[in-house]
């Protein structure tokens, strides 16, 4: 697929479940061992009650989606700009879907603007977010 192939309303998804072994490889990843991630007894006293995993990794379900949804033989797309709401935490154990639609198109320019959300299985928006991204025809 190609630029021209993503209309306005195109529409993908990704979903992972967030499993002990996926917060622990991506905390190393990154170096980021925030008690909020690892440590169970201390965040039982926390606002959470519970461990709950990174925001960057809930956030990154985006990224996969949009890879997904616009990489083929025929094209690449680079993210530009994202503005990323976090609404709700997401805990060790929780299944999420990332789901993408593109918003606005910029043909000159080769861009999308893309609404962009992460829920829980339950229904609950953990993540909102628009991303700007580019569709380059290679």
């Amino acid at each position: 697929m190609k630029f021209d192939d993503f209309k306005t309303g195109y529409k993908g998804s990704f979903t992972k479940t967030i499993t002990e072994d996926v917060n622990r490889k991506f905390g190393e990843l990154v170096g980021d061992f925030n008690p909020v991630h690892f440590d169970e007894e201390r965040m039982k006293k926390s606002i959470f009650g519970r461990r709950a995993t990174n925001g960057f990794l809930t956030e990154s379900t985006i990224g996969t989606a949009l890879v997904h949804m616009f990489t083929s033989d025929e094209s690449i797309v680079i993210a530009l700009k994202k503005e990323i709401k976090l609404t709700a935490p997401v805990f060790i154990g929780d299944t999420i879907t990332a789901t993408v639609k593109v918003k606005e198109r910029y043909p000159e320019k080769q861009r999308l603007l893309c609404d962009c959300i992460v829920k829980k299985n339950d229904g609950t928006i953990v993540v909102e977010a628009q991303f700007l991204v580019k569709i380059l025809n290679v």
